[in-house]
Order: structure tokens, then C-alpha cells, then sequence
């Protein structure tokens, strides 16, 4: 289990991958990927952002927060939904 915060290059091609497929489908894969981080290998630290867009959904990766943001599609304001990272 890594000491440090962070999202990793796996999960965002990952979700990337998962961009024709519908929402339920990219939820489930972010909750087996937040369940067992350590199979995944953790963005350099210069890496502070990563994005992806799945259907009319925007995801947010913040390296130095344990939050997976998604926001609507222009509704930058307004979070969606939440998953908390866990370590």
C-alpha cells in the first residue's frame, strides 16, 4: 500500500478506454481500480491533473487530493459525483 496520495496513469487510459461505454459501466471500473490501488502504478508527481471525458461526464484527477471529482458536462461548478480514494 503506497504512503502517498495520487491517481495513477492505469486508471486514467483506463477510463479513457471506457469513453463509448455508459456510465455505470466507468463507475464500476473506478470502484475495482479504488479498491486495489496498489495494482496500479501512481503518476509521476509532476503529473498534478489528468482529465478524461466518459459520455457527459468529466473526470478529474487530482494528484495532491483523494477525490475522484465528475462533473456534467458544462456544469463545471456542480460535482456529480464523488469517490473518495483510499489508502
Amino acid at each position: 500500500m503506497a504512503l502517498n496520495s495520487g491517481y495513477t496513469e492505469k486508471s486514467v487510459s483506463d477510463v479513457k478506454s471506457l469513453a463509448k461505454e455508459d456510465e455505470e459501466a466507468v463507475l464500476k471500473k473506478l470502484k475495482q481500480i479504488q479498491a486495489n490501488p496498489s495494482h496500479f502504478e501512481f503518476l509521476h508527481r509532476s503529473s498534478r491533473v489528468q482529465k478524461a471525458r466518459v459520455g457527459r461526464l468529466r473526470i478529474i484527477f487530482r494528484v495532491e487530493e483523494t477525490v475522484l471529482k465528475f462533473y456534467r458536462v458544462g456544469e463545471r461548478d456542480k460535482i456529480y459525483k464523488e469517490i473518495r480514494w483510499l489508502f
